[in-house]
């Protein structure tokens, strides 16, 4: 039985599990910074913060080489977005003809912010210098979309993202 990683109102129901933990955690949130490939995190995660503090600002964070559902959002409708190579593999891929994550993004993501192969790099290097994490391509372009942005968001409470250590020899071998 195939399950889609992002285009299952149950997969994206356990995503937006995050944000439950979030506002367990946290009295305000100013704004949330998640990278996108399919949708289904920041379609889970905006879902629930959407209902329970409509202020927080969604802010969907792509790799420039692979804008999927950001380019079909801004044309309105599901198209197919060439890719190039990118280092967050993970939000790689195109977003299937009936997605469901096409309308829930179009209703709770806020603003959506596109970052270059080396921004993501970058922002992999920062962590891993100053946190002592290993993430993925994935983490690095939440973060580097905040990074884009810090000055802006100073003195509020921002969360980012930070999803999964899996890098792949090829990714690891261009973080050293």
């Amino acid at each position: 039985m195939y399950i889609s990683p992002y285009n299952d109102p149950n997969v994206i129901a356990g995503q937006g599990t995050v944000a439950v933990e979030l506002n367990h955690q946290l009295q305000k949130i100013d704004a949330v910074f998640v990278a996108v490939g399919g949708g289904g995190l920041i379609g889970g995660i905006g879902a629930y913060l959407k209902a329970v503090s409509p202020h927080t600002q969604i802010i969907g964070c792509w790799p420039e080489n692979s804008p999927a559902l950001c380019e079909c959002l801004r044309q309105g409708r599901i198209v197919d977005v060439p890719e190039r190579p990118t280092l967050s593999e993970s939000t790689a891929g195109g977003v299937e003809p009936g997605a469901i994550t096409f309308d829930l993004g179009r209703q709770v993501i806020d603003r959506t912010i596109l970052v270059s192969e080396a921004e993501i790099l970058r922002a992999m290097r920062q962590l891993r210098d100053q946190e002592g994490w290993m993430v993925e391509g994935a983490a690095g372009v939440a973060f580097a979309g905040f990074l884009k942005h810090a000055e802006e968001f100073a003195d509020r409470t921002v969360v980012i993202i930070i999803c999964g250590g899996n890098l792949s020899p090829g990714v690891l071998a261009q973080l050293q």
